[in-house]
């Protein structure tokens, strides 16, 4: 009643207020038939509502992921919601778009949905795009269709010589979701090679292999590749935010499939501990040897180590 009150009063700060309660309405009382006719009226405030109103709907939305199943009428609550895409504020638009993103679980091959992130993806305003990036990351995530579809425009973008390096950025982790067939993965892992490869700056190298150790952690094939990659980089690379993130890399791997480590990896990263200049990545290599590996590997790896000549000598 409380609630009801509050989303049909006349102020705004009311109506933010009874919005941002809806969280705690669905912890206490988690059932479809209340939590589907409560997302119609949030539905309806975003529909009708400023967009201050429609930031605390996604806002809710978002923290109310565990629950958006429980929707019963999909349709009519997409449909309310979809509405606001056609409006001629570009805020508005990009907030709808937020909010398609935060709904994929629940409408993962909905076509006009794909149909208009592909679009906003080309839109002249900032917001709207970054939306759309936000949105088409979503979607890849759940839908191999979008994904293989939108693959191609996503390479394009991040090739492309008139696209923002800031932009170039957001769009790279993009590519992560792009495992769903073998196809798929194989050109994104190219096209991240190339990116490596050919952009040295610090953000586009940290952004380009993290993404990539992401893309690989989902096929166990690319994994000992990866783990190449990566201990590479820690090895040579002299910037201490690329170590930093391929030491957090390789912990992922490592708890992702130890198994797939040989006795090479484990060297490796147990001479570039005892040969690196910064202590706190020594601990930080530690932390990806012991909770990973068995001792027995561990130890044979770093006895190994210290009796190379390049040490010993």
């Amino acid at each position: 009643m409380e609630l009801d009150k509050g989303l049909r009063s006349g102020k705004l700060g009311e109506q933010c207020e009874a919005v941002v309660l809806f969280p705690k309405l669905f912890q206490k009382y988690p059932f479809p038939i209340l939590i589907n006719s409560a997302f119609l009226k949030l539905a309806d405030i975003f529909r009708l509502g400023n967009n201050f109103l429609r930031l605390c709907v996604l806002k809710v939305t978002q923290q109310s992921e565990k629950h958006l199943e429980k929707i019963l009428n999909v349709d009519e609550f997409v449909k309310r919601v979809f509405s606001v895409i056609h409006s001629n504020d570009p805020v508005a638009r990009a907030i709808t778009l937020r909010m398609l993103g935060s709904l994929a679980s629940i409408i993962p091959e909905r076509k006009n949905a794909h149909h208009t992130i592909r679009q906003s993806l080309d839109s002249h305003d900032n917001v709207e795009v970054e939306a759309a990036i936000f949105a088409a990351a979503s979607f890849s995530a759940q839908s191999k269709d979008f994904a293989a579809g939108i693959c191609n425009k996503v390479s394009e973008m991040i090739q492309g010589l008139d696209t923002p390096v800031e932009l170039k950025l957001k769009l790279i982790p993009m590519l992560q979701h792009m495992h769903h067939d073998a196809s798929l993965a194989s050109s994104s892992r190219e096209l991240l090679q190339h990116l490596v490869n050919s952009y040295p700056s610090t953000p586009m190298v940290i952004v380009s292999l993290h993404t990539f150790t992401q893309l690989a952690a989902f096929s166990l094939i690319d994994i000992p590749k990866q783990l190449q990659l990566l201990l590479q980089y820690l090895k040579d690379d002299p910037r201490k935010a690329v170590k930093r993130l391929a030491i957090n890399d390789l912990k992922l791997l490592a708890k992702k499939a130890p198994h797939l480590w040989i006795r090479e990896n484990t060297q490796t990263l147990c001479e570039c501990a005892l040969t690196s200049p910064y202590n706190s990545l020594k601990k930080e290599v530690v932390d990806v040897l012991f909770p990973s590996f068995p001792w027995p590997k561990f130890l044979l790896s770093f006895v190994s180590i210290l009796d190379s000549p390049h040490l010993t000598g």
